[in-house]
């Protein structure tokens, strides 16, 4: 992971969304709410990572007008699916986690494939904010990935 939590941080940043930590959010490990992102202090780094990719999906693809278009269940779904494929592409493996938590939110293959430009678009974005320059990603491999385990 060296080196992408530092661009993922540059990365909200230049996406006009503030960071900010708090032990007060607990047990939630991180809120986005308008333009503003809170993570759970103290996460290992690779938790703070897939956390962090979670929330500012949020703020990419569910502020503005999309938002009363979509329901909380549609909103959870594809911003996990966006982490899952990020999360994927800069090798950091989560275990079930993407797949269990959409699960919890009853988010399903049709959801997904309803969702799938918005989830590979903004994964698309997201990687091309924090990937090394000159080296390529691995979004395309990890969107066909995401494909078959039913995420998109």
């Amino acid at each position: 992971m060296s080196g992408y939590r530092e661009r993922l941080f540059k990365f909200v940043e230049a996406q006009s969304v503030e960071l900010s930590f708090s032990e007060r959010i607990a047990p939630a490990k991180g809120l986005s709410h308008g333009e503003k992102i809170t993570l759970l202090s103290g996460m290992q780094p690779a938790e703070e990572f897939s956390t962090l990719v979670l929330e500012i999906a949020h703020e990419m693809l569910h502020r503005g007008e999309r938002r009363g278009m979509t329901t909380k269940q549609v909103r959870e779904t594809e911003a996990e699916a966006v982490a899952f494929v990020v999360c994927q592409s800069v090798e950091l493996q989560n275990g079930t986690a993407s797949q269990d938590y959409i699960q919890l939110w009853h988010g399903d293959a049709n959801l997904l494939r309803e969702s799938s430009e918005a989830v590979q678009k903004t994964a698309a974005v997201m990687l091309g904010g924090i990937a090394q320059r000159g080296l390529p990603h691995r979004a395309c491999r990890n969107t066909h990935l995401a494909h078959n385990l039913g995420f998109v």
